[in-house]
């Protein structure tokens, strides 16, 4: 299936550029405490929601992976 393909294709770039942006993070000098509390402060019910959206989108993608494989879904949390 060349649309699972392109998915997967699609995942590991995003997962290799995730990768990249943290090691550039972590390579570059910090900065103030009160500098970057101001603008990298992320309310708790956005990130809650993206983690909800990632989870369901891994389970989305077990599950096609296993139904290409011919495996039966499995509940998987």
């Amino acid at each position: 299936m060349a649309s699972m393909d392109m998915a997967m294709a699609r995942l590991e770039a995003a997962v290799e550029h995730l990768g990249s942006q943290i090691a550039r993070l972590r390579a570059a000098p910090p900065r103030p405490a009160a500098e970057a509390a101001a603008e990298d402060m992320v309310p708790r019910a956005e990130v809650a929601a993206l983690a909800a959206r990632l989870d369901a989108a891994l389970l989305a993608l077990r599950g096609a992976l296993a139904q290409e494989a011919g495996d039966a879904p499995e509940d998987q949390e």
